[in-house]
């Protein structure tokens, strides 16, 4: 029986280490790693002896038949009667791989004897959910979101867990003194005096859930956090200054239409269209040079790996060598990952509070960025030049200004905050192409920004947003009466949001704003 879900929230914090302590966490990191690694391999040897088996093989051919029977049949009798014989090829199948000891249970319990014989380093529970990270990226290879499952590689592990804050890595509070127990090595913990939001959390340290141990290259250092899991809702944010709440939430609905590089938010009260993340292009210059030099050094030491002509050598399999200087190119180059990653999550969490000052019921487009962020299969020639199309599609857009991570973190706030977040059908509403006034569809190119909506000229992305504002009760299609009753006011909002931009002059040509 599953567990049921409850709310939860984490808390980061720096720990003071010592020398010692880092020497030990070093250890416990490397042997993490190794256990991991070792379950990865044990999981793909009992997959291959599964798949191998006469008797699975069979029965995923009768899953496949009977599924294709249900896809075809219009009878609901025997759709129910083959539904009942699809739950019992599946129990089967399932019974099988509990024979070759293919579940996560069966890795927990390979797990135990090395849990034994790096007995002081690790905790049984720790053990085991590196077992669990270990078979839940074999499931995600399993079923199809994944290409391959990969090793980690020396000084790649970045986190370790418990299960519980009541054994193995735990939090406890001494004599006004926040202390962790990373198996047997108590690390103090800085919270400031002025951080009101994490004094606030740990009011109450009987709702932590289990600890987990991050550890970060900040600068060229190497730097470990405690990051708390907690039951319940985040403590609201206050101003260190007067004690008020930073985030208050508005009143009514309010439309967002999330694009590749910007986000279209229309409530009653305000039209905004804002770049994502504007801030994470400053480091791409730096970014770009320092990958630069690091091909040129990789080439230099490892020339045995490229063709005359500079392409990479396809089959050799020589080691490849790294000198000091990339390795510390290498190192930089992650600082200013972590830099932007920082600045994207910082921004986007700014933005959200915008969002969320608009209105108390947000209704939002599902997109699907994984798809846009794929190269093109169709080979396509252009008819002006004659020359093969480029099959590049959003994906650099996506990984920079990460869209997909604010409708996320936009949806976690609404949640504590209790405000209701819906999201549309984006089939069936087609808001990028409904016109309201004429009630029809119309297909617009990806270069056409403006939208004809009876006398006015409106920005595609904005009435889009308006047009999601105004979704119907199921969801699925765009109410015209509230489109009619809302519209005047719309067109206000709108062009006031238009005329701020075009003061701004922004770069992105998505906005179709010109100077």
């Amino acid at each position: 029986m599953s567990k049921k879900e409850d709310s939860s929230f984490v808390l980061t914090l720096p720990m003071n280490t010592t020398h010692f302590d880092m020497f030990r966490f070093d250890k416990v990191f490397e042997v993490s790693r190794k256990i991991q690694n070792a379950c990865l391999g044990e999981i793909l040897k009992r997959d291959r002896l599964v798949q191998d088996n006469k008797h699975y093989c069979k029965n995923v051919r009768c899953i496949k038949t009977v599924k294709n029977k249900i896809q075809k049949s219009k009878d609901k009798k025997e759709i129910m009667i083959l539904e009942t014989e699809l739950r019992s090829l599946y129990n089967k199948q399932k019974e099988i791989e509990r024979q070759f000891g293919l579940n996560e249970y069966a890795i927990h319990e390979f797990v135990a004897p090395m849990k034994r014989h790096f007995e002081g380093v690790l905790d049984i529970n720790t053990a085991q959910k590196i077992a669990s990270r270990a078979w839940k990226a074999f499931e995600k290879k399993r079923y199809g979101n994944a290409k391959n499952v990969y090793f980690k590689k020396y000084g790649t592990m970045t986190s370790i867990e418990g299960k519980t804050n009541k054994s193995g890595i735990t939090f406890r509070e001494v004599k006004g003194r926040y202390l962790v127990n990373v198996i047997g090595t108590m690390v103090p913990i800085k919270v400031r005096e002025m951080d009101i939001y994490a004094r606030e959390a740990l009011l109450n340290i009987k709702n932590i859930k289990y600890c987990r141990i991050i550890r970060k290259m900040i600068r060229g250092k190497i730097r470990y956090f405690v990051q708390l899991i907690m039951k319940g809702i985040p403590p609201a944010k206050r101003d260190k200054n007067t004690g008020l709440f930073k985030v208050r939430l508005g009143k009514g609905r309010t439309g967002i239409d999330p694009g590749t590089q910007t986000m279209a938010i229309v409530s009653d009260h305000v039209a905004l269209l804002r770049e994502l993340a504007p801030n994470v292009y400053s480091l791409e210059r730096e970014k770009r040079l320092i990958l630069r030099k690091m091909d040129r050094s990789k080439r230099t030491t490892n020339p045995q790996k490229f063709n005359p002509d500079g392409t990479f050598k396809v089959g050799n399999k020589d080691k490849w060598s790294f000198s000091t200087n990339y390795i510390k190119l290498r190192n930089k180059l992650q600082d200013i990952q972590r830099k932007q990653a920082a600045k994207r999550k910082q921004s986007h969490c700014r933005l959200a509070n915008v969002v969320l000052r608009t209105g108390d019921e947000f209704f939002v487009e599902t997109m699907h960025f994984q798809g846009l962020q794929k190269r093109a299969k169709e080979t396509k020639i252009n008819e002006k030049t004659g020359k093969f199309q480029r099959k590049k599609r959003f994906g650099k857009s996506i990984a920079n200004k990460a869209p997909a991570l604010f409708v996320s973190i936009l949806e976690y706030k609404c949640k504590y905050l209790y405000a209701k977040f819906n999201k549309i059908n984006t089939w069936t509403a087609k808001a990028s192409q409904y016109n309201h006034e004429s009630e029809a569809f119309e297909k617009k190119k990806l270069h056409q920004r403006w939208s004809q909506v009876g006398n006015f000229t409106v920005q595609r992305d904005l009435y889009s947003a308006f047009l999601i504002k105004n979704i119907g009760e199921s969801l699925d299609k765009i109410d015209k009466a509230l489109c009619d009753h809302t519209f005047t006011n719309f067109i206000v909002k709108h062009d006031l949001e238009i005329q701020r931009l075009k003061l701004m002059q922004p770069s992105i040509s998505s906005m179709g704003i010109k100077s």
